[in-house]
């Protein structure tokens, strides 16, 4: 029996050692920025001069401008499918922020990184770059937090605000529930790049029904976030314990629309109500059955939503 148990542990040591290796000992993963670029860039991108390096964004179509800010760990390409529903009476300018999708991070202090102050800076280079003089602003998770310190910050121009399922409140308790790169023992995993079965993960924490994750959709996620310079502008924003003053959400003054999915398991719905109370000009619209991503999995009724609001 002794013996039996004894195989049995050498063999779980071995399978424990495979796992490591496979991991550690792997091929890197990291794409070269203009790879990327030739892969995902649309023929609507374009790219600026910021702070040394390239900030990229969609612009498309004509009408009222649209601003879509993507989530932590996003890109431009999460707001496909509403971009696409909205183009024909919009103009849609899809951004991506400054070290995640195309857009480089410029050069950081790490011992002061100042992440807040830099995507305020970038907001304002946005808007006096692009003259962007009056606007709707849409934004996803973290994106729907620089999306309301904008309209806190450019109240003149920020005619109307869409938070979707945004970062806000209990900003430190959100951190926590990154995925597993916020971790310092995963941070040599990381060198290499992001595993595929990290994005699926990711993935499938971002939708009510994980059978609807389009495979190819995290594939391109996976290749964007092992874009060179990304993951490690995410493992330096996970680590960063300075957040937004969320005193300054009671400081919104546009009309505001909020919208969540009932089973975000990312940022609770709870949350939904708080922006409710503390935004005086505002409605609640809450999907059953959808989580972090309602523009994504509830697009249909995200378009209508928004088009009926920015309507009124």
């Amino acid at each position: 029996m002794k013996k039996v148990l004894g195989y049995l542990f050498v063999a779980f040591v071995l399978l424990i050692a495979v796992g490591i290796a496979g991991v550690y000992l792997r091929p890197t993963l990291i794409i070269s920025k203009e790879k990327i670029k030739q892969e995902y860039a649309l023929p609507n991108s374009h790219f600026l001069k910021w702070r040394g390096g390239d900030v990229h964004y969609v612009d498309e179509g004509s009408g009222p401008v649209v601003l879509m800010i993507h989530g932590f760990g996003g890109h431009f390409r999460n707001f496909q499918k509403l971009a696409d529903e909205m183009k024909g009476q919009y103009r849609v300018i899809r951004v991506d922020l400054p070290g995640f999708g195309l857009s480089d991070c410029p050069a950081i202090d790490k011992s002061n990184p100042q992440f807040v102050k830099m995507y305020d800076d970038f907001s304002t280079f946005l808007i006096d770059t692009l003259h962007l003089d009056s606007m709707y602003v849409i934004g996803n998770s973290m994106g729907g937090m620089i999306a309301w310190n904008m309209a806190v910050k450019h109240p003149q121009n920020v005619q109307k605000l869409v938070l979707l399922a945004s970062a806000g409140y209990d900003l430190d308790k959100t951190a926590k529930g990154l995925f597993i790169i916020k971790y310092k023992a995963f941070t040599k995993m990381f060198e290499k790049g992001m595993p595929l079965f990290v994005s699926k993960g990711n993935a499938g924490k971002c939708y009510a029904d994980e059978s609807k994750v389009d495979q190819q959709e995290v594939a391109m996620n996976n290749d964007i976030s092992n874009r060179e310079g990304n993951l490690q502008h995410m493992l330096d924003m996970a680590g960063d314990t300075i957040y937004p003053d969320t005193a300054l959400i009671q400081q919104v003054k546009c009309p505001t629309l909020i919208i969540w999915g009932q089973n975000d398991r990312i940022i609770p719905v709870e949350h939904a109500q708080r922006f409710k109370r503390d935004i005086p000009n505002s409605r609640l619209i809450i999907y059953d059955t959808c989580g972090h991503v309602p523009m994504i999995e509830k697009t249909e009724e995200t378009k209508h939503d928004i088009e009926q609001f920015f309507n009124e």
